[in-house]
């Protein structure tokens, strides 16, 4: 076994590694970059159309002292992977970190779903990542660099929606991407995980966060508010910097905690026979 514990070291070190966040400038991802730059990464900060969130991230990286370079890519595309990988290499030295968090969502009755919505969600969501992170993996292999991947995944993988069918089945077969790219790449002394994010107030899912707010109130789950993507920033460290690898980092503000608290039947007693 190498004596380069990478991050399976205690304690992991962040102080110079480079980092591929995609999807970085906006939402969840700029609030990963924005953490991983104050843990004292260097950031390639990934962007599909939004040029000038980019270059505030990037802005904001740099007064925190650490480097960070901004490039268009679209995930989706496989033919647009090369050139994400290899501007970072080129501008930065290296990838140490990749963090798969690049994601889209469709609305529709699954009874009405499009193919081309159902296509785009698929390869933005799910065969991107994964064959990104086939790229990354080998580069990590090919210069003996133990690093570390982390998965954006969601509790959709498990809780279903029937008017974001796409998504739902995008984000499930993420978390086995996930799990399987972590069984591979053990012996590489490489870490993959993911994290289970939940309702989070991004521009994703807040015209969601009503629905969910009002199934806590009647007692069918538990949050004891949305989530901020903040929250999931360190959920991602903790994704990084755990002694484990193959595992679902859980953000979601006890929303898999199984309930039914039936709050509106007030007129029970726990002393009725």
């Amino acid at each position: 076994m190498s004596s380069d514990l990478g991050f399976f070291a205690n304690p992991v070190s962040f102080s110079g590694k480079n980092a591929i966040v995609t999807g970085g400038s906006r939402g969840i991802g700029r609030a990963i970059a924005l953490e991983l730059a104050r843990k004292g990464c260097n950031l390639l900060i990934n962007y599909n159309s939004n040029r000038d969130a980019a270059i505030e991230v990037q802005r904001l990286i740099h007064q925190i002292g650490r480097r960070s370079e901004i490039i268009q890519a679209d995930v989706g595309k496989i033919s647009d992977h090369e050139k994400l990988v290899q501007y970072t290499v080129e501008t930065l030295g290296s990838v140490d970190i990749l963090i798969n968090n690049a994601g889209i969502t469709r609305v529709s009755d699954i009874l009405a779903e499009k193919v081309v919505d159902y296509d785009i969600v698929m390869n933005t969501n799910l065969r991107g990542p994964h064959f990104l992170t086939q790229r990354v993996a080998n580069y990590m292999i090919d210069h003996s660099i133990r690093g570390a991947i982390v998965f954006t995944l969601s509790i959709s993988s498990q809780v279903a929606s029937d008017n974001r069918a796409a998504y739902c089945i995008s984000k499930s077969g993420l978390e086995m991407s996930m799990r399987t790219f972590a069984g591979r790449l053990a012996e590489e002394g490489i870490k993959v995980n993911g994290v289970d994010a939940g309702v989070t107030d991004t521009d994703l899912a807040r015209a969601r966060v009503p629905d969910y707010v009002e199934a806590a109130d009647k007692g069918y789950i538990f949050m004891y508010r949305p989530g901020q993507p903040e929250d999931v920033a360190q959920a991602t460290i903790a994704a990084l910097t755990l002694y484990d690898t193959g595992v679902l980092i859980p953000c979601s503000g006890g929303i898999r905690t199984p309930l039914l608290n039936l709050r509106s039947m007030t007129e029970l007693s726990g002393n009725q026979s």
